[in-house]
């Protein structure tokens, strides 16, 4: 079944082209000329996305807008506001507006498609199985389906096996899923990570912009070995977050004792109670062997990578050694290629061997 489109949009040459190019894209489309009549038509049409013109002449988009985040019944219905590229200085972006994303007019078939099929359709699909996904279906299913949410999940293996790419990856399918991330990163600046990823495909320009991810640089000199407890503290007061990625923990417990990285992960383990879900990246020898395997124990998803040698060749593993609730067994090994321009790339087990 198509996704349904309203569209508010008081310029009737406007509101024509957009129902055209949006019933050109397969969707189905209701519209409406003023905000009063656009507000009577949520309630009896049921869209499953809603687009207003951030111009509109009578009421307003800011007003609309709160009308629908305030109703129980329409507050989840994800919005989109449209407006002119040269009136885009009038519109208001971040936390405090009551849209999830904004279209620049003229928008061509492929804006308005990834606009919506990034708040429709993979938001749809997680939150109504509850799981946190890589945004590709062949890597979800080697997963178990995809992380359940509210799982305390660590992401570890040796030097250069790609454990940060594999939790950019997460942290993409996520936002494409319809979550608020934060990331506390040792490794990159808010600029650095936004390219990084860009360079994988993964261009989360946009929901930085509009606050549906924060980058948060987290400096190591300074904390010392209390470094663990500020981070947990910092992660606490993250309300409103869904997922919270660490990337990477390994320089944070630099000098740390047991005891004291294990109550950062039964703190973790607490937030998760409430809902969020945790991503740990560690570096496998940033621990002892022992504490390790309790660390391992006491999370609900366990992804370890390494490297092997394929021939002439160097290739990254995955191993799924848990994955808590999955809807699906895990236990798979997946073997993949990083690939500028490309991310992860999956390589068939018969393609590695030969």
């Amino acid at each position: 079944m198509p996704a349904h489109i309203l569209v508010i949009d008081s310029d009737k040459q406007a509101l024509t082209e957009s129902i055209r190019l949006l019933q050109g894209c397969d969707f189905e489309v209701t519209s409406a000329s003023d905000s009063q009549v656009g507000l009577a038509m949520v309630s009896t049409s049921e869209p499953d996305l809603i687009m207003v013109d951030a111009l509109l002449e009578d009421q307003g988009c800011e007003e609309i807008t709160r009308m629908l985040r305030l109703d129980p019944k329409t507050r989840d219905i994800p919005i989109i506001a449209t407006i002119p590229a040269e009136r885009l200085s009038d519109l208001m972006i971040g936390t405090d507006s009551y849209w999830d994303e904004w279209l620049l007019k003229p928008f061509t078939r492929e804006d308005v498609t990834l606009k919506i099929e990034q708040l429709i359709k993979p938001s749809s699909h997680s939150r109504r199985n509850g799981v946190v996904s890589t945004g590709s279906h062949e890597l979800d299913s080697k997963m178990g389906g995809g992380i359940p949410l509210g799982s305390l999940t660590l992401i570890e293996g040796t030097s250069g096996a790609g454990k940060s790419v594999l939790a950019q990856q997460l942290m993409w399918g996520s936002l494409k899923g319809g979550f608020r991330l934060s990331s506390f990163t040792t490794e990159n600046g808010v600029k650095s990570l936004v390219q990084q990823m860009r360079s994988l495909s993964l261009d989360i320009t946009d929901f930085v912009l509009l606050r549906r991810l924060r980058i948060i640089p987290v400096e190591v000199s300074g904390l010392g070995k209390n470094a663990p407890t500020a981070l947990l503290g910092a992660m606490r007061s993250e309300t409103g977050t869904d997922i919270i990625v660490v990337d990477s923990l390994t320089a944070l417990i630099n000098g740390c004792t047991d005891p004291q990285v294990l109550g950062f992960f039964e703190g973790a383990k607490r937030i998760c109670a409430n809902g969020t879900t945790v991503l740990i990246v560690l570096h496998s020898y940033g621990v002892t062997q022992d504490l390790l395997t309790r660390l391992r124990s006491l999370c609900d998803a366990h992804l370890r990578l390494s490297t092997e040698e394929m021939g002439q060749k160097l290739v990254h593993m995955l191993e799924v050694t848990k994955v808590r609730g999955a809807d699906r067994t895990t236990g798979n090994i997946v073997s993949f290629d990083v690939e500028p321009g490309w991310g992860m790339r999956l390589i068939p087990v018969n393609k590695v061997k030969g």
